[in-house]
């Protein structure tokens, strides 16, 4: 079932609560994005996910002291860690709309990150991050 996917953890600031730091890692890579605001935890509710520059994925074991080192310069602490895999089409991050499942220690459930475009999006564009479907045994 991770075949498709891999390790994951998020980065909660100790600075600014609000805001956390969702790393995706697969592969030896890991794709990161500054999330404002939160985890979404309604199916209601986008968040802005800034996307950061992809790192290279530390080979160390996921824990849930320290699954990978956060690449931000401010304090942060593990909030939560796990494992990730797509849902759908498995390059959906090429076409901008990623759609994954999360299984860790405090989320369950699917998300979803869409790229959002339009002028002035520059190279990295912002994405929207949603909860698709809250865990109710249909993951």
């Amino acid at each position: 079932m991770v075949s498709n996917g891999g390790r994951f953890v998020i980065y909660r600031s100790l600075i600014r609560p609000e805001q956390f730091e969702l790393v995706l890692a697969r592969g030896g890579l890991a794709r990161r994005w500054k999330v404002l605001n939160g985890v979404p935890t309604d199916t209601k509710t986008r968040h802005i996910a800034v996307e950061q520059p992809t790192v290279c994925a530390p080979y160390r074991r996921f824990s849930k002291r320290a699954a990978v080192f956060s690449r931000s310069p401010a304090p942060a602490y593990t909030w939560d860690a796990g494992i990730w895999y797509s849902v759908g089409d498995s390059e959906g991050y090429r076409s901008g709309h990623l759609r994954f499942c999360l299984r860790g220690l405090l989320l369950r459930g699917r998300w979803a990150l869409v790229r959002m475009s339009g002028e002035g999006a520059g190279r990295h564009p912002p994405w929207l991050f949603v909860l698709t479907a809250p865990p109710d045994g249909h993951e």
